[in-house]
């Protein structure tokens, strides 16, 4: 500790604390509390005990509470550290793998992510476009093997309740198709009985969207 040496009315340095270890402001601007006079040498902060200590002896302030040197605690969700007036707080979380359908969720209150199981409003879009072979009838006519495009997958639905006209508000996306706009048909010969053949058209999907579609009060349908 050492005496500043200040002329009249000249304001001294600030006093570097452990709780404020950056001050250099001049007095005036200090926290309060702060007695010019007798300040803690270079190096050395004033801990809340009163003695002036080197910088890996200081308290941890957190949240504006003081913990001594080396000390550990839990608060909420983490736990802590008092290292070199630092406090080093770690969320200590398992590993957390969600099946599938899944989805990992900070539930209010809880520390730790868990899984649960997906709503349709979590599931993401997934209309996708496919392709298949597939053997194609029609009454005794057939064709085997035939290449068939087709939308697959699952869109966003939902109604929400309004408290005023129209009072309900339904969102209905269905997996829906795009034709091919160079070639929006195949023509088929189907084999027959007897050696004839029958022409049938077969629509080509180019591909495949979330889009809307009909909703609504299926009492009424």
């Amino acid at each position: 500790m050492w005496q500043q040496q200040l002329a009249p009315g000249e304001l001294g340095l600030c006093e570097q604390t452990c709780r404020e270890p950056d001050a250099t402001e001049t007095q005036g601007n200090c926290s309060a509390g702060q007695v010019p006079g007798c300040v803690c040498q270079r190096g050395h902060f004033r801990s809340q005990a009163g003695p002036c200590v080197p910088w890996d002896r200081c308290e941890c302030w957190h949240h504006g509470h003081a913990h001594p040197p080396g000390s550990e605690w839990q608060e909420a969700c983490e736990s802590c550290r008092c290292i070199s007036g630092r406090s080093v707080c770690t969320q200590h979380c398992p590993l957390l793998t969600c099946a599938q359908g899944e989805v990992a969720v900070q539930e209010p209150g809880s520390c730790c992510p868990t899984c649960r199981q997906e709503t349709p409003e979590e599931q993401p879009a997934s209309c996708r476009h496919l392709t298949e072979l597939r053997n194609l009838t029609k009454g005794p006519c057939y064709l085997d093997q035939v290449e068939v495009t087709y939308c697959s997958g699952h869109c966003p639905s939902s109604t929400n309740v309004l408290l005023e006209e129209p009072y309900l508000q339904s969102q209905c996306d269905c997996c829906s198709y795009r034709l091919d706009p160079d070639n929006p048909v195949r023509i088929l010969n189907l084999h027959c009985p007897g050696g004839r053949t029958e022409l049938v058209v077969l629509p080509v999907i180019h591909s495949c969207q979330c889009s809307e579609c009909q909703g609504g009060d299926f009492s009424k349908r």
